[in-house]
């Protein structure tokens, strides 16, 4: 293996997020040109989808750049105002992606147990005003 990254980062494609991103990354610890990025719908909620090959599909993503890429570490990023989850409250919004962060989190962490496993949620999206929590 030739190429080392740190982490494999699983955002969502909204747009939204293209801008600010990087800075926000790279104040949490991943500069730019550090990581592997997947980008989709949702981001990890298709991990938790009845579909499996819609599991699979991030489940081959993490294995790639773990097997190709060295990386030591799964990011996956939740957003607010996301269109995947289409819930007008925020706070119900709020409880949804920090619920299914959590089962995320302990599939990942089952599935990868040599990789550290890190949940963040991207807020402020609606008002292009980016901030980024680890959820815990």
């Amino acid at each position: 293996m030739s190429h080392h990254c740190q982490a494999l980062i699983i955002r969502c494609m909204d747009f939204r997020l293209t801008a600010g991103l990087p800075k926000l990354l790279e104040k949490a610890g991943y500069p730019a040109g550090g990581y592997d990025l997947v980008s989709a719908a949702g981001a990890g909620k298709d991990l938790l989808s009845a579909e499996p090959g819609e599991a699979n599909f991030l489940l081959k993503q993490i294995r790639l750049s773990q097997k190709l890429h060295d990386a030591k570490e799964i990011v996956v990023l939740h957003h607010d105002n996301c269109g995947a989850y289409g819930l007008a409250d925020p706070a119900e919004e709020e409880a949804a992606h920090k619920k299914d962060l959590a089962e995320i989190k302990d599939l990942l962490r089952a599935n990868f147990p040599g990789l550290e496993v890190k949940m963040y949620l991207i807020r402020g999206v609606k008002e292009g005003n980016l901030s980024l929590e680890e959820i815990k």
